[in-house]
């Protein structure tokens, strides 16, 4: 059923592509209709919610600004072009269903290469602006500068129209664990500058970047404000400089609180009991426990084939998550062991260490008074660029875990952390997918390897 579906989602996602890169279009604004219009069919195929609908302003003529979270590998067009799944669905499914106007986006320029990139945003008339992250070789300051001027002058010609403007402010992209990137000052400005004061509204974005088949799209629109009421002298830019610090932390607040949304589980929840339903045995079963990490390991039957094994990894999965749903997952189970990997997400909520490793200790209690006999292997938290600002903090909160996981002595720690370390002590790359998070087929074989030495010690 999952490939089924998968298929008829790439199949339909590639059909509205050549839609329109195929159609003259009378003008932009047709292009933009039509689009939003094949997209709102496009996106009633699949699982998604849109929250917070009751926020939304009357009229026309505001800002939407969102998290611009990437899309997932696998729906990579040609010339590894992405229609980027999270604001066309802002466009189709807010903007336009609610004002009849698909919105005008503020984009990048494309690079030389992005044919395709160039080739289908040509069709929309969209407002451009250079990107710090996507710059041309060659490109000069002069035509920065004047790129933003034009921005500026379209921007404001846009929301006199009563147009509304779709924006990213962090100016990139990044998956659902590590959204936001930070806001930059640049629509801020504009804003300013256009003299109009427009209502800006926020919209929180999560699961973009999974798999349509193993997820559900989220969109939460928060309460709208005005810049001038948040910034109450535009002149001084420590106040817009604390504003974006604010906004910052209220996004990674509200991103968090969306990935923890309960109903986001509950699809997750029942496939890994349904996997449990068609255990062929039940037997000497060792229980692979987690977040994500474990969840993509695709290989993980073949490379554990001369064991009993059960891939329990959910996306996205906080402790917090893994005690809530224990008692469902493990009815009528007696695993012989428990492989574990949580803590990393944990992170992300801006949890001091403490508050993680006590919050392990109660996964570790839960486990033992269900299953006395079981023995427990903990993967240590890797080390990994998109949370390189949380290296050390990693690296103690790593030695908290094994320090509580080792009070029984019946407990194995696996240390993959130093392992994923070159002489330089710096993170081998090879180790990891583009996402910089996940793992590549060669850090699975490193943790492989490790549990496997933990397997045979214990006489699995």
């Amino acid at each position: 059923m999952t490939i089924k579906k998968e298929k008829i989602f790439k199949k339909a996602l590639d059909q509205y592509y050549k839609t329109i890169i195929t159609t003259d279009f009378n003008s932009p604004l047709d292009a933009r209709e039509v689009a939003a219009e094949n997209l709102q069919k496009f996106f009633s195929l699949n699982k998604y919610d849109l929250l917070g609908t009751e926020n939304l302003p009357l009229k026309s003529g505001v800002v939407f600004i969102y998290n611009h979270i990437s899309n997932n590998d696998e729906y990579l067009l040609k010339n590894e072009f992405q229609i980027t799944l999270d604001s066309h669905f802002i466009s189709s499914m807010v903007s336009y269903n609610y004002y009849k106007s698909p919105g005008v986006r503020i984009i990048r320029y494309s690079l030389p290469y992005e044919t395709e990139h160039a080739k289908y945003y040509d069709k929309f008339g969209y407002i451009k602006v250079y990107s710090k992250h996507y710059l041309p070789e060659d490109i000069s300051k002069e035509k920065i500068n004047d790129a933003k001027k034009e921005f500026y002058k379209k921007a404001k010609e846009a929301l006199a129209k009563g147009e509304n403007l779709i924006v990213n402010p962090e100016g990139i992209s990044s998956s659902t664990e590590t959204s936001p990137s930070t806001f930059k000052a640049g629509v801020f400005k504009m804003i300013i500058r256009s003299g109009l004061d427009p209502l800006v509204v926020p919209l929180v974005m999560t699961n973009f970047d999974k798999l349509n088949s193993e997820t559900i799209y989220r969109c939460e629109i928060k309460k709208p404000f005005r810049l001038s009421s948040l910034v109450d002298d535009y002149d001084d830019r420590k106040k817009l400089d604390d504003f974006l610090i604010n906004l910052n932390s209220n996004y990674q607040n509200w991103v968090n609180n969306l990935r923890k949304f309960s109903e986001g589980f509950d699809q997750e929840i029942k496939k890994l009991i349904f996997k449990k339903d068609k255990l062929l045995s039940k037997k000497n079963l060792i229980v692979f426990y987690g977040s994500s990490s474990f969840r993509l390991w695709n290989s993980l039957n073949e490379d554990f084939k001369s064991y009993n094994v059960l891939n329990y990894g959910f996306g996205g999965a906080f402790i917090e998550d893994c005690i809530r749903y224990f008692d469902q997952l493990f009815s009528n189970l007696n695993p012989i062991a428990f492989v574990i990997y949580v803590g990393g997400n944990d992170l992300s909520l801006k949890y001091p260490n403490r508050k993680i490793n006590s919050l392990f200790k109660n996964l570790l209690i839960k486990i033992k008074s269900q299953f006395p006999n079981s023995k427990i292997i903990c993967v240590s938290i890797k080390p990994s660029y998109h949370r390189i600002d949380k290296f050390d903090q990693i690296k103690k909160l790593n030695i908290l875990m094994k320090k509580e996981l080792m009070r029984d002595g019946e407990n194995s720690y696996v240390d993959i952390f130093k392992l994923f370390l070159n002489k330089d002590k710096k993170i081998i790359k090879s180790y990891f997918v583009k996402d910089n998070l996940h793992l590549s087929k060669k850090g699975y074989d490193v943790w492989k390897r490790e549990i496997l030495k933990v397997f045979q010690k214990n006489n699995f």
